[in-house]
């Protein structure tokens, strides 16, 4: 199976360059990301990876593709069918997902480390995907809520399964943490399924 994270047929230079940056993190961790690290893994110099561009540009590029790439692989989740999973957004399954995770976590650091030095581009782009990742997680709840008969939910209840996402994913991506898919899994269904049960049915509104 592919990774969801990588683009590896994709001509496009923002593309590769964020193909670069997943291949970077994931070999070499956060310390190591570069402009000279990435042309090594492009096989260019450095100056033919800046094209142009300032190094804070690069990592706002590669920001911006990635985070098309992760709000893909979030929605990927089917909530119905013949296997309902009732998981709103996707948990990370395999090496390739797990490695995205962590890249997304690494990409937090550089974008606030750049923040730090006056640029907060980088940040701003990351806080855009945050803020549409919690609208797509509140429309999915809501798809829900609606399948069960229940009311829509409310704030409370989109932000605290906002955070065990989000707490789930992380632990899924470290390699010392004993937590599995299955279980992972199972805990999100429980904190949905409680979620939705506190804010009563349909009939119950008035």
């Amino acid at each position: 199976m592919d990774s969801p994270f990588l683009r590896s047929d994709h001509p496009g230079y923002p593309e590769i360059l964020t193909d670069a940056t997943i291949h970077v993190l994931g070999a070499r961790g956060i310390d190591r990301w570069s402009i000279r690290a990435l042309a090594r893994w492009m096989k260019v110099t450095p100056a033919a990876v800046l094209n142009d561009y300032t190094r804070a540009r690069v990592l706002e590029i590669v920001i911006i593709c990635f985070e098309r790439r992760w709000l893909a692989w979030s929605a990927s989740e089917s909530m119905f069918g013949s296997s309902p999973t009732e998981l709103p957004l996707r948990l990370p399954a395999t090496q390739d997902e797990q490695l995205g995770v962590r890249v997304h976590s690494a990409l937090q650091l550089l974008a606030e480390a750049e923040r730090l030095r006056g640029n907060p581009a980088p940040t701003m782009h990351l806080e855009r995907l945050r803020r549409e990742e919690k609208e797509l997680l509140r429309h999915r709840l809501e798809q829900l809520a609606r399948h069960r008969g229940l009311r829509r939910p409310g704030e409370g209840v989109v932000g605290s399964t906002m955070a065990q996402v989000t707490g789930l994913r992380s632990a899924l991506a470290d390699p010392a943490d004993d937590l599995t898919w299955s279980a992972a899994c199972a805990a999100l269904r429980e904190h949905v399924k409680r979620g939705l049960d506190d804010v009563g049915p349909v009939e119950a509104a008035s």
